[in-house]
């Protein structure tokens, strides 16, 4: 974490909870009964400490540095991807603009909707999962949906006074399905081109009905 990202959490009034499992991460030991202004105070000496090792870090010969990866591209892109049946993942960028706006918010948030068999207005979607978000910490997150073979969309915003104010809207992503196909069509590819041909439905299993131990034995 750099020390710009740290002070942006800090900048949002974050809860003591928040703070200390911030501090946990960086490696700085946390006890149990610190008081909210004592874990900032930590985290306020640890952004300190990392901006006099930037001052004295070793200038990267420009090679390297071209190199690495940025953390940021400064674009605004919002992504959401389907892992398996029941898990999506998604995934951000934000421009200068767009991080400096959510970061004046108390509360940004990360949502998800099941848009599937809808052509989704904002308004339509059956279903709606939230997460609240800390830009400073993460750039991604893992939804655990219940519908298998299903459409969502996810959306980047904020909360004013409990109304939510989107700001970036993902593509759709479309979740596996948790079954074996029924289908029968059978896909071919002849001399390059795609052909669909429908084949013999499988053979379904033999079920047993029970009869009555007086109809077995021949009684009327």
């Amino acid at each position: 974490m750099t020390r710009e990202e740290l002070e942006i959490f800090l900048s949002q009034n974050p809860t003591i909870q928040q703070a200390k499992a911030l501090a946990r991460k960086l490696g700085l030991k946390v006890k149990k009964r610190m008081k909210k202004n004592e874990v900032f105070k930590l985290l306020e000496d640890f952004a300190k400490s990392l901006a006099s090792e930037k001052k004295h870090e070793p200038v990267q010969p420009r090679e390297a540095r071209e190199n690495e990866l940025p953390q940021s591209y400064g674009s605004d892109k919002l992504v959401l991807l389907s892992v398996n049946p029941n898990l999506v993942y998604a995934y951000w960028d934000l421009s200068d603009e767009t991080l400096s706006k959510l970061s004046r918010q108390k509360e940004v948030v990360l949502r998800l909707y099941d848009v599937t068999y809808v052509v989704f207005d904002g308004t339509n979607a059956h279903r709606i999962f939230e997460a609240g978000v800390h830009l400073s910490m993460t750039r991604n997150y893992y939804f655990h949906v219940p519908m298998a073979n299903a459409d969502y969309v996810a959306e980047l915003g904020f909360k004013v006074e409990g109304n939510f104010v989107p700001v970036l809207r993902s593509n759709v992503a479309h979740t596996p399905s948790n079954t074996p196909s029924t289908s029968v069509r059978q896909r071919w590819c002849i001399k390059g081109k795609r052909t669909v041909r429908v084949g013999e439905p499988p053979l379904k299993p033999i079920e047993r009905i029970h009869i009555s131990s007086q109809l077995e034995s021949g009684r009327p």
